[in-house]
C-alpha cells in the first residue's frame, strides 16, 4: 500500500516533469505527494514565491493532495536530505527525475543525486531519465505492463510486492523476467517453483503467468526486452546479479542508466 510518496523538484522542467508520474500513482492510491524543494543559500530561485514554480497538477488530477515544502539543504547533500525527509514524513514511495539544473550551475537532481537515492535508499524509488539521448521514452503517467526482472535470489523479491500493488491498482500486466549471467547455474525448473513462491509471497499469485527467461549480458537484454515489449516499469533491487556482493551492481546501475522506462528500485 502507497500512502505517501516523495517527490523532489529543483523547479526545472526536467525535475518538474517526473510529477504526473508521482501523481499519476498516488491517484490509484488516494495517497499523498509531498513536492519538496531543498534550498541553498545561493540559489537564485529562492524567493518569497518560489511556491508558485512547484509542478500543478495535471488534469483530472484535482482530486490528488500536493503538499508543498522548501526545506534547507544544510552540511548535508541533496540526496542524504531527500532520504532523510522520506522517511521523516514516513513516505511509502520516492519520485524523481534523474536531471536537473546540473547542466547551468544549480546542481540538484543531477544523474548522480538520483543514483545515490536508488542506490542508498531503503524506501523504493522511481527514477525516470527525462533528459537525454537515452531518457524515457514512454508516457510516463500511464501503466499497462510491469516487468519484474529477478535473479531468483532471495533479496531480489523486495521489490516485487510493490511492483505487484502498482499493477494491480492501474489494472497492468506483471511480467516476471529471470535472468541469468554466464555461467549461472539454471534451475531444472528454470525458476518456476522459486517464482510462484515469490508472488505467493507477494499476494500477487493471481498475477504470476508465463515466465519469459534470459541469459548472459543481463543489464542489456533487460533494457532490450523493455524496450521490445514497450514496458512502461522494470522493476528491481540494486543487488541484481550481485553473486552476493554488496552495493549496487553493474547490471541494476546499467538498467538505470539505460532503461526506456522509469525503474522502480530498492536497496535490499
Amino acid at each position: 500500500m502507497i500512502r505517501s510518496i516523495l517527490f523532489p523538484t529543483d523547479f526545472s522542467a526536467v525535475a518538474n516533469s517526473a510529477f504526473p508520474l508521482a501523481v499519476a500513482i498516488a491517484a490509484q492510491f488516494e495517497a499523498t505527494v509531498h513536492s519538496i524543494h531543498i534550498s541553498d543559500g545561493g540559489d537564485p530561485h529562492i524567493t518569497e514565491t518560489s511556491r508558485y514554480e512547484f509542478p500543478g497538477l495535471p488534469t483530472g488530477a484535482s482530486s490528488v493532495r500536493v503538499v508543498q515544502t522548501i526545506i534547507p539543504k544544510g552540511e548535508s547533500d541533496p540526496a542524504q536530505v531527500i532520504m532523510r525527509d522520506a522517511e521523516a514524513r514516513g513516505c511509502d514511495l520516492i519520485v524523481m527525475a534523474s536531471h536537473g539544473r546540473s547542466d547551468v550551475g544549480q546542481f540538484f537532481l543531477g544523474r548522480s543525486v538520483a543514483e545515490q537515492v536508488a542506490r542508498d535508499s531503503k524506501i523504493p524509488a522511481i527514477i525516470a531519465r527525462l533528459h537525454g539521448p537515452r531518457r524515457t521514452t514512454r508516457p510516463i503517467d500511464r501503466f499497462q505492463r510491469i516487468v519484474y526482472a529477478t535473479d531468483l535470489a532471495e533479496n531480489s523479491k523486495q521489490i516485487l510486492p510493490l511492483a505487484a500493488s502498482i499493477a494491480k491498482r492501474t489494472k497492468a500486466k506483471l511480467e516476471a523476467l529471470c535472468v541469468f549471467n554466464e555461467g549461472d547455474e539454471e534451475p531444472a525448473d528454470g525458476g518456476q517453483a522459486t517464482l510462484e513462491r515469490f508472488f505467493a509471497e507477494a499476494g500477487a499469485s493471481e498475477s504470476f503467468g508465463k515466465i519469459r527467461r534470459l541469459h548472459g549480458g543481463v543489464g542489456e537484454a533487460v533494457v532490450e526486452h523493455a524496450g521490445r515489449h514497450k514496458a512502461d516499469l522494470v522493476a528491481i533491487t540494486t543487488a541484481l546479479c550481485s553473486s552476493g556482493k554488496a552495493g549496487i551492481t553493474d547490471t541494476a546501475e546499467f538498467i538505470l542508466r539505460n532503461a526506456p522506462c522509469p525503474v522502480l528500485c530498492v536497496q535490499p
